[in-house]
């Protein structure tokens, strides 16, 4: 059940004795660690982060280590990052107090091309331009194409093994990974771990961006894997467009492995799903490959080899559900379906 949460609220208290808190409620649940958010007497939000594992210890430390490198480059990004306002114990068990981050939790079925996809694109690409000593400076991991092609080929070997997986999407995987040219791409500074609970949105645009426990040096793909495997394609589309305006040194197979990285993500989904024993969500992971397969057999799969970057068009034309929604058929004032 974790630590009440009045309990937590004195822990943050401590943390920050000049603050005055005027309420506070728990966050999502998390069984590594306990989490509350807290409102002072200004209206300005904060978070209680305390271990409430052996698991939540390494994951608040990696969290920390991610912060306080990023930190030293917050100026340059185009988004809030958390800031650490204090520290206290439990114990033994570290506790800090963060700021919140502005806006709301992203959610990307909302979102068509506009306001929210050249936000997101160019914040991506601010974060991809950062100088890599911000990550070797800190001690953070680093992963050249070797190192992330075995990860990968790991991967989709243990799911292979439950099974489960339509043998159709191990070919096309397979076949990706033995694409030499599609690896082709500079590492650079990566946050790993863009999901709907690490990105924030205002009025369509991306405010804050939170959970660097996964900073890094790696494939910039990564970061666009959520996106591709969540939004509209057309969102998408417009998402990289922008991303590339911001970033001219992208690779030009940085769509194809985004595409790639999400659809494997399914299957290391499937493989947890079964360590876990868990019938309900092994169902669940089954039936959202055999969507995927359906897909591919009908052709709605973008292609995953390697080619010269020929324009988004181009792309839309061999993908049938690539084609671009236009914009001036969605509401006014936001980009906002809903």
């Amino acid at each position: 059940m974790g630590r009440p949460a009045l309990i937590l609220a004195a822990l943050a208290a401590d943390a920050a004795s000049g603050k005055n808190f005027r309420h506070f409620r728990r966050a999502a649940a998390n069984p590594d660690l306990d989490v509350l958010q807290l409102f002072d007497d200004a209206g300005d939000g904060f978070e209680l982060i305390v271990p409430a594992s052996t698991a939540g210890i390494a994951e608040q430390a990696q969290l920390m280590a991610g912060l306080q490198a990023i930190g030293k480059a917050a100026p340059l990004l185009p988004f809030e990052v958390s800031q650490m306002v204090g520290k206290t114990t439990d114990g033994e068990l570290p506790v800090i107090l963060l700021t919140m981050l502005p806006g709301e939790q992203l959610d990307l079925s909302k979102y068509s091309p506009g306001a929210f996809s050249k936000s997101f694109g160019e914040a991506l690409a601010a974060i991809h331009q950062l100088d890599p000593a911000v990550v070797r400076d800190s001690g953070l991991p680093e992963y050249d194409s070797t190192s992330i092609l075995q990860n990968k080929v790991a991967e989709i070997d243990a799911a292979a093994s439950t099974g489960k997986v339509p043998p159709q999407l191990l070919s096309r995987w397979e076949e990706a990974l033995e694409d030499v040219g599609l690896f082709r791409f500079h590492a650079t500074v990566i946050h790993g771990g863009i999901s709907q609970e690490s990105v924030f949105v205002q009025s369509s645009i991306v405010t804050g961006i939170g959970n660097w426990s996964g900073l890094a040096i790696a494939d910039p793909a990564e970061d666009l894997r959520y996106l591709a495997g969540g939004s509209l394609p057309s969102t998408f589309e417009d998402a990289l467009l922008h991303y590339r305006a911001s970033r001219p040194a992208a690779d030009e197979n940085i769509m194809q492995r985004a595409v790639l990285y999400s659809e494997i993500e399914l299957a290391a989904w499937l493989t947890h799903c079964v360590q876990l024993r868990d019938e309900n969500l092994i169902a669940e992971a089954e039936s959202m490959l055999q969507d995927l397969a359906d897909q591919l057999e009908g052709g709605l799969l973008r292609p995953l080899r390697a080619a010269g970057f020929v324009g988004l068009g181009a792309a839309a034309a061999t993908s049938p559900v690539s084609q671009i929604t236009e914009p001036a058929l969605l509401p006014t004032e936001t980009d906002e379906l809903f």
